[in-house]
């Protein structure tokens, strides 16, 4: 993974709930695919509080400037919820778990 320039994510939308935590919702990521396969995982970026670093089959993608009280309920919960969206509409939903920095 570390030999791999990570894609960036700028653009998206978050919805959160108190029942059901943080929902992200983006266009398609490629590196998303096979996520039903091999779960999804995030951890805080080093290099930016407000960054998240998401690992997706071995590729990084970092997911740039969520708000610090929405990553706070992100990581309490251990999870966020991403949903892809093609033309509108909802094609893929992911469940990506938080995993501690090592």
């Amino acid at each position: 993974m570390a030999n791999q320039p990570p894609e960036t994510i700028t653009k998206y939308e978050v919805m959160f709930a108190a029942r059901t935590g943080l929902t992200v919702m983006l266009p398609l990521v490629a590196a998303f695919d096979g996520g039903a396969e091999k779960p999804l995982s995030f951890q805080l970026s080093p290099e930016n509080p407000r960054d998240i670093v998401i690992n997706a089959n071995n590729k990084p993608v970092v997911l740039k400037g969520l708000k610090k009280d929405h990553l706070d309920a992100a990581v309490s919960r251990g999870f966020i919820m991403f949903y892809e969206m093609k033309n509108d509409e909802i094609v893929r939903s992911t469940l990506c778990n938080y995993q501690k920095n090592k």
